[in-house]
């Protein structure tokens, strides 16, 4: 009889590895980490960014006044897209008749609504909003009353 040598070939040692589940926790934490301080990072960069761009002069005029009404009828007022604006004008329109008579920058808003009223053919009930500008312009404050008069005439001979 006669005995051959048999050689068994051992397999590859493994490397060790992170079981799955801490992988995956680490793998979770570390996005959920760089996805917020990118995005606080991006946000920070993107407000310098408008601000600079849009110009600081609406910026100084929006300074918080305590009143959250009064704040987004401001936002509306001064930085809001016309169509914004046009949307909500009734709302606008009566709080700054009822509670806000003299409020500067809401006046603006009037400025910017009369314009729109005046120039867009297709405003929505054009003549009937004229109407309401020119006398909330009337009924307003004298000083501000005073400034838009000539607006209010013109508002009046829309039909």
């Amino acid at each position: 009889m006669r005995l051959d040598p048999v050689f068994l070939v051992a397999p590859k040692p493994q490397p060790p590895t992170l079981p799955t589940r801490r992988a995956f926790l680490l793998a979770g934490a570390t996005f959920t980490l760089g996805a917020a301080v990118g995005g606080a990072c991006g946000y920070s960069v993107g407000v310098t960014q408008a601000s600079v761009g849009a110009g600081a002069e609406v910026d100084s005029d929006l300074t918080p006044t305590r009143d959250a009404d009064l704040d987004e009828l401001r936002r509306l007022a001064v930085k809001a897209p016309i169509q914004e604006l046009i949307e909500k004008r009734l709302v606008f329109l009566n709080c700054l008749s009822k509670d806000y008579r003299n409020d500067e920058v809401l006046w603006r808003g009037v400025e910017r609504l009369c314009r729109a009223v005046q120039t867009d053919a297709s405003f929505p009930d054009r003549r009937i909003s004229a109407r309401l500008l020119a006398q909330v312009i009337e009924l307003g404050d004298p000083p501000f009353s005073e400034v838009h008069s000539d607006a209010a005439k013109q508002l009046r001979a829309i039909r």
